[in-house]
């Protein structure tokens, strides 16, 4: 056997055949130099393997959206927030006052591509910012297939400055700056030049337009020339947030979606995130072809349902976007980015959304984590175990209280697992995640630096807010700071 060259036995293997995914009980899995060389049910007897024993090897998830520099900016604080004349949504006063400081970026991403790689994703979309270049380089050195977005917006590289202000917390003021968006454009460009064969092309970038609300049409148009000349695809926070939806009618005359295809970015290499206020949605008292559009032109979206349904929302249809020929994925985007808790929120709320056990399958959660995030690239040889395909996979324990019994194993993973069922990761044949640990990511040291991080953070929030709010004022304790006996006696 040369180097390089690896046979893997498990009780369970899910292979590619005929179109989709099967189960072949007690398989082995041959690797060779990084590629899948062969799915056998045996070995000839002296052909030496190794027997992980009680578990499945199973393709590894393809995230479609993820934002590791700047995840955690939330947590402990945005959660039950929002403003009730923006639709109960926090993206526009509470985003940007926790602010925990460019030296959290390379904190953060560490500590979020780990978790991205402990709930068994081998492949990543990553969405990238005034950080793009760092989680690139973060993304290379741990291991992780990706995609990452070079970010263009019409405003500053840094995003230091919003495009969007609300003064009175009731209406939205727009502040493009086209020029500034050109040369974000450029830098784009460039970007994707400089990284073309990074990481053994493990890592390239993509053109990511921040939002629909974000660019200026001009600029949209331009991203699919360069998107086209350069051969890469694009991804997008698009139709995410009903303000948006208002203020692009109110700008344009048209639905974000119609801005996108009519700006020319939907098609089969765009990518966007979240996609749920659309013409057709309940909230929306306005007719159009929305879904029609997505799907004619094979956009994909990323959805990513734990972060909707924090704040009260969710994708009305995933069964119906599906039927109108939209390419479905599955992202991650806010906290816990626990890819196995993602597609148990997606299957579920898919449910409750029609309001029928039938109109989601795990079956269609786990194609839409697997070969649709594939096909969102472009791509065959990963999502799958087949031969030729990258040998990109994850290595499930069997054995535990949420994997046990087995008979489905797909099932059990979306129904029942969790990530901690993960016991290993591999990408291009290399273990880059073993027994919950990720090289190069000490959670425990990592972990102490972003709480203290946060807490020098939380102290500044008045500075940001518009009323000087105090981070107890915007989000109240749950369970409010116990005060002493002495204390409480002096406040009597």
């Amino acid at each position: 056997m040369g180097k390089g060259e690896k046979y893997y036995k498990s009780k369970i293997l899910v292979i590619w055949e005929d179109g989709q995914h099967k189960q072949m009980e007690n398989g082995y899995l041959h690797i060779k130099n990084g590629v899948v060389e062969g799915l056998y049910q045996s070995l000839t007897q002296d052909t030496p393997f190794e027997d992980l024993g009680n578990v499945a090897i199973i393709p590894g998830f393809v995230n479609l959206h993820t934002h590791p520099s700047e995840v955690y900016g939330g947590k402990s604080y945005r959660e039950d927030i929002g403003n009730p004349l923006f639709y109960g949504s926090s993206l526009y006063d509470y985003a940007d006052l926790v602010q925990l400081g460019t030296d959290s970026a390379e904190i953060q991403a560490r500590l979020n591509l780990a978790e991205l790689i402990k709930s068994g994703c081998t492949t990543a979309l990553i969405f990238g910012g005034p950080n793009s270049k760092l989680e690139a380089e973060l993304a290379g050195e741990l291991g992780i297939r990706a995609y990452v977005g070079a970010g263009i917006r019409a405003g500053d590289a840094n995003e230091e400055k919003s495009i969007w202000n609300s003064p009175d917390g009731y209406s939205l003021k727009y502040s493009f700056d086209e020029a500034e968006g050109f040369k974000r454009l450029a830098e784009a460009a460039d970007s994707i030049k400089e990284y073309k064969n990074a990481w053994n092309g493990r890592v390239k970038f993509l053109l990511a337009p921040t939002q629909s609300m974000t660019c200026t049409p001009e600029m949209l148009k331009e991203t699919r020339r360069q998107a086209d000349k350069l051969g890469v695809g694009i991804t997008i926070h698009g139709a995410e947030d009903f303000m948006e939806f208002e203020n692009a009618i109110r700008l344009y005359g048209k639905t974000p979606v119609e801005l996108m295809a009519e700006t020319g970015l939907l098609g089969e290499d765009l990518v966007i995130a979240h996609c749920i206020c659309i013409t057709g949605h309940t909230q929306i008292n306005i007719s159009g072809r929305d879904l029609a559009l997505l799907g004619k032109s094979h956009s994909t979206v990323a959805h990513c349902p734990w972060a909707l349904a924090k704040e009260g929302d969710l994708l009305q249809s995933f069964a119906k976007y599906q039927s109108a020929g939209v390419n479905m994925g599955i992202g991650t985007d806010t906290f816990p980015s626990d890819f196995i808790q993602e597609m148990r929120y997606a299957a579920a709320m898919g449910k409750i959304a029609d309001k029928s056990t039938f109109a989601v399958s795990a079956k269609k959660i786990f194609d839409a984590a697997t070969i649709g995030g594939a096909k969102a690239f472009g791509r065959t040889d990963i999502g799958r175990l087949a031969l030729g395909a990258k040998a990109d996979f994850s290595v499930i324990k069997l054995n535990n209280i949420e994997m046990s019994p087995v008979r489905d194993v797909a099932k059990n993973i979306i129904y029942s697992a969790t990530r901690h069922s993960v016991e290993r990761v591999y990408v291009d044949g290399e273990c880059i995640m073993r027994d919950g640990k990720v090289k190069g990511a000490d959670e425990d040291g990592l972990s102490a630096k972003l709480q203290e991080l946060a807490e020098k953070a939380w102290k500044r929030t008045s500075i940001n807010d518009r009323h000087a709010r105090t981070i107890d004022e915007l989000s109240p304790l749950i369970c409010p700071a116990f005060k002493k006996k002495e204390d409480r006696k002096e406040n009597a």
